[in-house]
């Protein structure tokens, strides 16, 4: 139930506006209330201050997802004034007060203050009352907004996705892709900080955190930063002295050798050590319950020193905008792995020597081509993301429990890196959250309830 605006006798000349909503029982939100101005999905023909003074909205401003005001740069018309300033919006008049505004300056300038519930007058220190809207809304779209906001479903608009055209979800699927970029890119930052703008130890640490496939993601990581790329790369002729420093660094040649492959790596590792000054993780880092064999972090240990026999090819092809993952093809330990899934133990099931594809996808959709994005847009200035999403669209989509949810409840296609990806950013960062709003499939949604 809406209430009855609130009547106002003073004067509104020359001063801020307030837009006002009411609540009676309803679980109402802020976020709502945004959705509503912001689209101007009011109802029309309601523009009235609660002393019944008819204005018009010229210009609902820019959105501000920052402190101070809500929407910045408004325009308004109020008789034959027009007001330019900001906007302010609650769900009750009062939060004004709650929410401290009183005496910050930052609100010196709204013109316009939003609200669902007028529960009492907001008068600015110079005395003025401020004037105020209270808006209205099709009870549809509230209606909708809500079934969003309660139901329990992992995808909330799964019975109304239907309502979407084939144009709008490409569209925004494309910039979840790019976000999904975006967030992956974040982390390549904070290492280039980390390795002072060193693009090549920043896209060694990258690959050894992505050869952790998750689980295992933080020690190799450790161990990439606690092991210089000089020394790999003074060794890439040398798979055995590659893989003592690798095995070595691990942590793993501390204990008693179990043979004499073993034997031999630790006294390898024992000689790099001293000539480079080097130090151990700790073992205990390393995780392998509930794992399969060929994922076993010794496994992944012998293929990341197997890379980096490569690995001045790969950096250097990536940074010459001419990678090809053909590179990992070539990629295969030593022999001792065909017969070992761990140090010292022998396995009658011969070991995955190569990266499977599924791993080389996982490589090129977590490292190289965030890599390359960031590497683009950093160093090139007239850089084209179309390459970065070509390339996305070039490898196998990844399966998993949430692109199905989308590919087979909502009927989104997955077809490649670029859907998947995109499918999960909507996933953890929209739909988990419930930011259906912020979400242009469901704002189309909104859009087509209030067109029934």
């Amino acid at each position: 139930m809406h209430y009855a605006a609130t009547n106002y006798s003073s004067s509104i000349a020359n001063c801020p506006l307030l837009i006002i909503f009411a609540t009676n029982n309803i679980d109402m939100h802020e976020d709502f209330l945004h959705f509503i101005y912001k689209n101007r999905l009011w109802i029309e023909g309601t523009e009235l201050l609660t002393d019944n003074t008819p204005f018009e909205i010229i210009d609902t401003g820019l959105h501000n997802h920052d402190s101070g005001p809500d929407f910045f740069n408004a325009k308004i018309r109020i008789g034959n004034i027009t007001h330019v300033g900001n906007v302010e919006i609650h769900v009750n008049a009062s939060d004004w007060h709650k929410h401290h505004h009183d005496g910050d300056h930052a609100y010196d300038n709204v013109i316009l203050h939003v609200v669902y519930n007028s529960d009492c007058d907001i008068t600015l220190q110079n005395g003025r009352t401020l004037p105020t809207w209270e808006i209205s809304f099709p009870q549809a779209i509230f209606n909708r907004y809500s079934d969003f906001k309660l139901n329990e479903k992992p995808i909330a608009c799964t019975d109304y996705i239907d309502l979407v055209d084939d144009f709008h979800i490409t569209m925004w699927m494309e910039k979840m892709a790019v976000e999904r970029l975006e967030y992956k890119s974040e982390h390549i930052s904070e290492i280039l900080q980390h390795t002072n703008g060193n693009w090549n130890e920043t896209l060694y640490i990258v690959i050894a955190r992505n050869f952790g496939f998750g689980t295992n993601a933080l020690p190799f990581e450790m161990l990439a930063m606690q092991t210089p790329l000089s020394v790999m790369l003074h060794n890439a002729d040398n798979l055995f002295a590659l893989e003592a420093i690798t095995f070595g660094q691990a942590g793993m040649l501390n204990g008693q050798p179990n043979d004499e492959y073993t034997r031999n790596l630790a006294t390898e590792y024992s000689f790099q050590k001293a000539k480079y000054n080097l130090s151990p993780i700790a073992e205990s880092l390393w995780k392998r319950s509930k794992m399969h064999p060929t994922n076993f972090p010794e496994t992944r240990l012998a293929q990341f020193a197997a890379l980096m026999q490569n690995f001045q090819i790969i950096i250097d092809d990536i940074l010459n905008d001419r990678f090809n993952p053909k590179v990992f093809d070539n990629l295969k330990t030593s022999e001792y792995w065909e017969t070992h899934f761990s140090l010292g133990e022998t396995s009658s099931k011969q070991k995955a020597t190569k990266l499977g594809q599924q791993a080389i996808d996982t490589i090129m959709i977590n490292t190289v081509i965030p890599f390359s994005y960031i590497y683009g847009k950093t160093t090139n200035p007239n850089f084209d993301s179309e390459k970065i999403i070509d390339m996305l669209r070039a490898v196998k989509a990844e399966s998993n429990r949430e692109t199905r949810a989308f590919s087979d409840v909502c009927k989104i296609k997955c077809e490649s890196a670029f859907d998947s990806q995109a499918l999960l950013n909507l996933k953890k960062n929209y739909c988990d959250h419930k930011r259906c709003l912020n979400c242009n499939i469901g704002f189309q949604i909104m859009k087509e309830i209030n067109k029934i």
